[in-house]
């Protein structure tokens, strides 16, 4: 398989590279001999990168190549770890108070330590430089280079994966025909336009595009001129497509060409299509330039052609969706159901009154495991199909997933679709993917925890104009655009009552993910299969949910020397090792932890558990009087001295240690599951901190100087400093600030709003991006006038608090404004015009507690980039749609029926105008008795008229917030109409009956509703 452990090593030996050029140029290296040898190992290593980089593109490099490549990979890796421990120990000057004599000798005994680490570095630096010699002197007697390309090059030809799919039997078919008919629907239905319509089927690797597009097209074909389906793969030859292209439709000089340009055979096909009416399949498109090629020889003609193009590249199949006639199909997982019909057909046990009971419970971890992916469910079945039908045969077969990469493991096929889609990624965006096996199956990971992880582990390479962070996230959401990993909203963590981005990665790619990271060493698991013997080096350690052999690692039988990273969750009776054997740990990520034991320095075992106090009075234990009142002794963490990232995700009771600010590399401090209000004093001397989150965090004065924070919150404004707005003015890198007033029991709050909006008058001249301000106590109308000049780069703007006059700082001039969110008073038409003039702006929330008297209207072709708008106007008439929005997908609207009657004369809102939008939530204000209230059926009937009007076959759900005619001020409660929550929208209608709604309700109400499209990438 390509590029296996190779790619690893090319982005460690750059980091290598770019550490010693560093040290050369530092004064401290002038030792004899030693800056000659450090020239002369950065030369040997660019060379062995530059190989390295030649066989990581290969296809299928032969073992010796691989073998020297693993052997790379650990002695840059050990290189490394003797840099990083050589530049703290002459570089760290700690903190002396003494004076005097002591001082003096102390000093001395400093630099005798520092001459004693030169020396010990220069006899490394010799010991690697020997090493590094002898591997390419080997390399270049064994020929690994030309050996490796001869292989690749004579390899015998593999079977195409895509075969199965094309000519795989019709009745062996599952749950493919709502989204054939949903396709054909689009191709060939009736009252279509004439020109060329282009439909793209888009889905990760074993999604079933390729069987769909085949069906589709073989059904529809005899209803076309002339037809033809051409598979293009990651390196296509263009001649050759274009020749089957040719061939297909029936020009007939295709033959006698002979040798053509790819421009003849270009123009050969565009006059023969030109008038007529044909239905091309272009199967598994990779690029963008690939498929402009491709449609150059394809005239967007007047005939009511169609095209069809699959591709597992998101942005690739919004290629074709620029245009009116373009349509974008999402695959979509099978259901359970379907699931289990494709297994049992698959498995021949479908035509058997019973299936066998003893088989029963593996039968669902397999479909469990598989989550409704076509190719893994096929594959899994065809192993069982001539098997034994024992229980022993199908446990093999379920855990042959975890070593599908290696031959004869029955999973070759969905190893090479996977391994297709992994060796198309760019070379510094693998070790970033591969990083997703230290998570365990299932879960569901936060965005900004995974980009400070990848940033700690120094996977992001530096892009001039750009944060590291800003890089980060362009890895993400390319990973997102390859269908490798799948986006999904999730709870906040800060308390602030707005949705989060995350994602999770499907049970298959995660068992593709670990099989590699395995084979290279890239992460050991502790997971019950082993403990790794103590000549492993691990470099990476990962404790989900298993406790049977942690205790090896206190015992000392595994090697954690060269430890860069641990993540531990929910593990009990586990004990951290002493902190001393971790000399250069970058990462510890501790979370949602029970009974977890850490080992100071002194040997006293102190509990990592949530209800330790009551586990200590039942057992009869007494903790030392100095360990009572806390879960973890805070100092166990300063020798951790190359630490850059720190994160409690769920103790209560952490203490921070009072000398944190020791931890000088330390770049992400996350304690948004512990609870720490009170930060220490010494935290300001953290300069290299980019991200310090947690839940109502009261900042020391002094904190301006923390000069590097790009990521800060939440903070809580009522118990910070009154000045705290003085030292957030001086954080000019700052990017991401959250800002809580919780609770009123200060005299001078008012003081400490006026010295936040100061400080933002300032940030948001200079990096401000997005800004969360949960303001339970009122006054809001300060963020009204007060931010001048407004913030040229600002993109998210969350606001939750009552309601408030419109802000005047919101016009057209934020053009990187993408996210508002804001409770306005009263919305007039000329509010809705300066919000409809963003151009940038894709998701939009507004409660509103009046409306412009003649109502409000959105124009015609007004918000161009929205996808997602909510416009909560409960107790009003709400707004109407003249059409456009293209783009939008999401709508969430909430109006009173009787005065959206008497404003806008009817019920139609316009929603039939909005041709792209997929889910539709109504809330509805009215008198009603009931669901069978004919008032309520009446409503229902006129929404639902509009809703048919939509060609996307939107969804939509209805809740009711009733009043009785008997008593018209009250409000009953919501409906469970089409799937609305009544515990959900419940508490919504009651605050809206009641009018006068807390911030905290109705923010709740706006996460219960972001959090029910998952589904949709808006975010």
């Amino acid at each position: 398989m390509g590029g296996v452990g190779e790619t690893i090593l090319t982005g460690v030996m750059s980091t290598v590279v770019g550490k010693l050029t560093s040290l050369i140029e530092k004064k401290y290296t002038e030792l004899k001999n030693v800056r000659k040898k450090l020239e002369q190992l950065r030369k040997e290593l660019v060379a062995i990168n530059l190989a390295l980089e030649k066989l990581a593109a290969m296809e299928n490099p032969d073992a010796q190549a691989k073998a020297w490549a693993a052997e790379m990979r650990e002695q840059a890796y050990d290189l490394e770890d003797s840099i990083d421990l050589f530049t703290h120990h002459v570089d760290h000057e700690p903190m002396d108070t003494t004076t005097g004599v002591k001082r003096f000798f102390r000093n001395k005994i400093r630099k005798l330590k520092k001459l004693h680490y030169r020396h010990r570095f220069a006899k490394e630096i010799q010991e690697h430089f020997d090493l590094v010699n002898e591997a390419h002197g080997r390399r270049k007697r064994n020929k690994i280079d030309e050996r490796s390309f001869c292989s690749s090059s004579i390899s015998c030809a593999e079977i195409d994966p895509r075969l199965q799919a094309l000519y795989v039997e019709v009745e062996k078919l599952v749950g493919i025909e709502k989204p054939s008919n949903e396709i054909i629907g689009r191709l060939v239905g009736k009252n279509l336009a004439k020109g060329c319509r282009i439909v793209s089927v888009v889905g990760s690797g074993g999604s079933g595009k390729t069987t769909l597009a085949k069906q589709v097209y073989e059904k529809i074909k005899g209803q076309f001129s002339c037809a033809a389906f051409v598979s293009v793969s990651q390196k296509p030859n263009m001649n050759n497509l274009l020749r089957d292209l040719q061939y297909q439709t029936g020009v007939k000089e295709w033959m006698a060409m002979g040798s053509c340009s790819d421009l003849q055979l270009i123009d050969q096909l565009r006059s023969h299509l030109e008038n007529q009416r044909y239905l091309v399949v272009i199967d598994d498109v990779w690029t963008a330039e690939a498929w402009q090629y491709i449609q150059y020889a394809l005239p967007k003609n007047a005939c009511t052609s169609r095209i069809i193009m699959t591709t597992r590249i998101n942005s690739v199949g919004q290629l074709c969706c620029t245009s009116d006639e373009g349509f974008l199909y999402q695959m979509k997982p099978l259901s359970r159901s379907d699931s289990e019909n494709l297994f049992l057909k698959r498995t021949l046990c479908a035509d058997e009154d019973r299936f066998p009971i003893q088989l029963e419970g593996i039968k669902n971890d397999i479909l469990e495991k598989c989550d409704g992916l076509p190719l893994a469910i096929v594959t899994l079945a065809s192993l069982l199909a001539n098997k034994p039908r024992t229980k022993e045969e199908w446990e093999r077969a379920l855990n042959s997933i975890r070593y599908m990469h290696e031959k004869d493991s029955g999973m070759e096929v969905i190893d090479k679709i996977l391994t297709l889609s992994y060796n198309d990624l760019p070379y510094h965006m693998r070790n970033c993917l591969l990083h997703l096996s230290t998570f365990p199956e299932d879960h569901e990971i936060y965005k900004d925890i995974l980009l400070w992880r990848w940033i700690a582990e120094g996977f992001v390479t530096e892009k001039q104009g750009f944060t590291l962070e800003q890089v980060a996230e362009s890895y993400f959401y390319e990973f997102i655009n390859r269908s490798l990993i799948q986006p999904i909203t999730l709870v906040p963590r800060f308390g602030m009552y707005t949705v989060e981005k995350g994602c999770r990665v499907h049970d298959i790619v995660l068992n593709f993910l670990i099989s590699r990271s395995a084979e290279e060493n890239f992460v050991t698991m502790l997971d019950g299969q082993g403990i790794p013997s103590s000549n492993q080096r691990i470099r990476r350690l990962s404790v989900w949910y298993n406790s049977i052999h942690a205790q090896a690692v206190s015992r000392g039988t595994m090697n954690l020397s060269h430890l860069r990273s641990i993540s531990i969750c929910d593990v009990g009776g586990w004990t951290m090792p002493p902190v001393l054997d971790l000399p250069i740990l970058r990462v510890l990520d501790i979370e949602e932890y029970n009974d977890l034991r850490i080992l100071d320095p002194d040997g006293i075992i102190i509990l990592f558990q949530l209800g330790f106090r009551r586990f200590c009075r039942s057992n009869g234990v007494t903790l030392p009087a100095q360990t009572r009142n806390r879960i973890v002794d805070p100092d166990c963490i300063l020798s951790l001295f190359h630490l850059r990232y720190l994160r409690f995700g769920g103790a209560m009771g952490v203490t921070l240690p009072a000398q944190i600010g020791t931890l000088q590399y330390l770049q992400t401090l996350d304690l948004s599951g512990a609870r720490v209000t009170q930060l220490p004093e010494s935290i300001v001397q953290l300069k290299r901190l980019m991200c310090l989150v947690g839940y109502q965090l009261m900042m020391p004065d002094g904190f301006g100087n923390m000069e590097s924070l790009e990521e800060l919150g939440n903070l809580d404004g009522c118990n910070c400093s009154i000045n705290f707005g003085e030292d957030l003015a001086l954080l000019s890198k700052l990017r991401v600030l959250r800002v809580t007033f919780m609770w009123n029991r200060t005299s001078d709050l008012g003081a400490r709003k006026e010295s936040l909006i100061s400080s933002l008058c300032k940030l948001g001249g200079n990096n401000l991006q997005s800004v969360y301000i949960y303001d339970n106590v009122g006054g809001g109308d300060c963020l009204v006038e007060s931010w001048y000049p407004a913030p040229c780069r600002l993109q998210k703007f969350i606001h939750i608090s009552k309601y408030s006059r419109f802000p005047k700082w919101i016009n057209h001039s934020l053009c990187d404004l993408t996210y508002l969110d804001i409770l306005v008073q009263k919305m007039e038409r000329e509010y809705l015009r300066i919000l409809e003039d963003l151009p940038a702006i894709r998701v939009l929330y507004l409660d509103v507690k009046e409306v412009a008297e003649d109502g409000l209207i959105v124009s015609y072709g007004a918000f161009r980039s929205l996808t997602c708008f909510q416009f909560y106007n409960v107790d009003g008439p709400g707004l109407v749609f003249e059409g456009g929005m293209r783009m939008l997908e999401w709508l969430r609207l909430g109006f009173d029926a009787d005065k959206a009657v008497s404003t806008h004369g009817s019920l139609e809102s316009g929603i039939g105008h909005l041709s792209n939008v997929k889910r539709i939530g109504l809330t509805i204000r009215m008198i009603s008795e009931g669901e069978n209230d004919p008032a309520e059926k009446a409503v229902k009937s006129v929404i639902n008229g509009q809703v048919n009007m939509l060609p996307n076959c939107a969804t939509v759900d209805i809740g009711f917030s009733r009043r009785s005619r008997f008593s018209p001020g009250r409000c009953s409660g919501w409906s469970h109409a089409s799937g609305i929550r009544a515990s959900t929208s419940g508490g919504s209608a009651a605050s809206s009956a009641a009018g006068g709604a807390g911030p905290r309700r109705r923010s709740q109400r706006r996460s219960s509703l972001s959090a029910s499209i998952t589904n949709l990438h808006l975010f």
